[in-house]
């Protein structure tokens, strides 16, 4: 029963904040992103609530489990270099300058990457149709929202932020990583 109050807060929470914020800024990425963190959310609480004991193999559910920690990892490291490195008037996620450093030098939407290997460790971890579909929805929303955000981004930063583009891909850490050395 707490399970639905928790998620159904979650979601109005989602809801209220896409009418009120992103709808009339026209930020179509926060919205995908918004989904997207929801669906972790919720698959997590239901997790906690019983799900994640109707695993099937042990050791999925253990790399599910790490991959969520590295999404905790993602969003502390983006967060404090949003913070350090942004300028933002308002809020850190409105930046005033481009960030290319920490892991942004790596991964352009590294906060993106993050809630997709959430939605991927939940998928792992409970193991069942229902986390895999929305696993899937979740890691599609992450997506969009970075596609979208390139979009946004490119309005704001111009060519500095297609050379941006140029030098780091937007999820691949590996590839990132190369580049970066």
């Amino acid at each position: 029963m707490w399970e639905y109050i928790i998620c159904s807060g979650i979601w109005i929470g989602f809801i209220l904040h896409w009418i009120t914020g992103s709808i009339p800024k026209h930020r179509i990425f926060e919205i995908f992103a918004g989904c997207s963190i929801s669906i972790c959310l919720t698959l997590l609480i239901f997790g906690l609530f019983g799900w994640y004991h109707n695993a099937i193999s042990q050791v999925l559910q253990v790399i599910g489990i790490v991959l969520i920690c590295i999404t905790i990892a993602f969003a502390l490291i983006t967060f404090v270099t949003l913070k350090i490195k942004g300028k933002s008037k308002k809020g850190i996620e409105n930046t005033t300058v481009l960030i290319e450093a920490t892991i942004f030098s790596v991964a352009r939407h590294p906060l993106y990457l993050g809630f997709a290997l959430w939605g991927i460790g939940q998928i792992l971890a409970i193991q069942s149709i229902i986390s895999v579909i929305l696993g899937v929805i979740a890691v599609f929303c992450s997506w969009m929202a970075a596609k979208k955000e390139d979009e946004f981004n490119l309005k704001k930063f111009g060519d500095s932020y297609r050379e941006y583009m140029q030098k780091v891909p937007m999820w691949n850490l590996i590839k990132g990583l190369r580049k970066r050395h």
